[in-house]
C-alpha cells in the first residue's frame, strides 16, 4: 500500500512538471537568432549606415594575372567598336555586336583557347586597313590592348568578374594611363584625334581635365551639350572613380 501511494505522488509530480513546462513554452518566445544567421545580411557593429548589408566586407579580389572581361575587355570594345555605325546593338555591321559578353561570344566568332581560329583576334591584327578593326581613320588597337585580348582568349574567353577597386595612391603612370589608353586613345590619339583632343600623355590628360571641356562630366555620362565619352557608353564605374580620385588628389604624375 505504501508503495502505491509513493508511486501515485511521483506520477502527480510528473504531470505537474509537464504542465509548468508547457506553460513556459506557451508564454516565452524562442531566443532570437543571431543577426545574419542563415542569410547574407550580417551587420558590422561599427557600421552606422543602417544598411542591412555589411558594406565593410571587401569585394571579390582581382588576381593580377587574370583577365576580367567586364574590367579589361569590354571597355576596349566599347571605345573602339561598339558604337553607332559600327558594332553597337543597332548597327551590328556584318552581324557582329560587341556591346556585351554574350553578344561578343554569339556573333564575333571567339573560340576560347584558340587564338588563330578567333575572328575577333584576326580582325584587330590584320595588316590590311580595309579589313582591320577598327578601320581608318581610327587608330588601330595598341599592342598592349591586342595582347590583353589575346590573353583573354587564351585563358578561355571567360566572363570573369572582380570588384575590388583601389582608388588610393594613384599616379598617372600607375593606374590612370592604362584607363585612358584602353577607353579613349582609339579616338583621341595622333593626327586624326577626335575634336583635335589627344589623350595619350600625362600633360594632354591633365590639360583636358583642367580646361573647360568638362571631361569629368563626359565620362560620367554627359548631358545634351557634353556627349558621353567614350561614345560607345560609360566606362566601368571603377575607372571613373579612379580618375576622379586621382584628379581630386592633384593629378600626380
Amino acid at each position: 500500500m505504501k508503495f502505491k501511494i509513493v508511486k501515485s505522488i511521483k506520477t502527480l509530480l510528473f504531470f505537474i512538471a509537464l504542465g509548468v513546462m508547457a506553460y513556459s513554452c506557451e508564454n516565452e518566445p524562442f531566443p532570437a537568432a543571431p543577426v545574419g544567421a542563415g542569410n547574407d545580411t550580417i551587420k558590422d557593429p561599427n557600421d552606422t549606415t543602417q544598411n542591412p548589408i555589411d558594406t565593410t566586407k571587401p569585394g571579390k579580389p582581382c588576381h593580377p594575372d587574370t583577365v576580367y572581361y567586364e574590367r579589361d575587355i569590354q571597355p576596349i570594345l566599347t571605345a573602339s567598336c561598339a558604337f553607332s555605325g559600327c558594332h553597337d546593338a543597332v548597327t551590328r555591321e556584318d552581324g557582329v555586336q560587341l556591346t556585351d559578353y554574350n553578344s561578343v561570344m554569339n556573333t564575333a566568332d571567339v573560340r576560347p583557347g584558340n587564338l588563330s581560329g578567333s575572328d575577333l583576334y584576326e580582325v584587330i591584327t590584320d595588316n590590311d586597313p580595309d579589313d582591320r578593326m577598327p578601320p581608318p581613320p581610327r587608330n588601330a588597337l595598341s599592342p598592349s590592348q591586342i595582347t590583353l585580348i589575346a590573353k583573354w582568349i587564351n585563358q578561355g574567353a571567360l566572363n570573369l568578374k572582380c570588384d575590388d577597386c583601389e582608388t588610393t595612391n594613384l599616379t598617372y603612370a600607375n593606374g590612370i594611363k592604362a584607363i585612358f589608353d584602353n577607353n579613349c586613345a582609339t579616338c583621341h590619339k595622333g593626327a586624326f584625334a577626335s575634336a583635335g583632343l589627344s589623350l595619350t600623355t600625362y600633360q594632354e590628360v591633365k590639360d583636358a581635365l583642367v580646361n573647360p571641356i568638362d571631361l569629368i562630366l563626359r565620362i560620367n555620362g554627359g548631358d545634351n551639350s557634353n556627349p558621353t565619352m567614350p561614345q560607345g557608353g560609360k566606362m566601368p564605374q571603377c575607372n571613373i572613380d579612379k580618375i576622379e580620385a586621382w584628379y581630386n588628389n592633384g593629378m600626380p604624375q
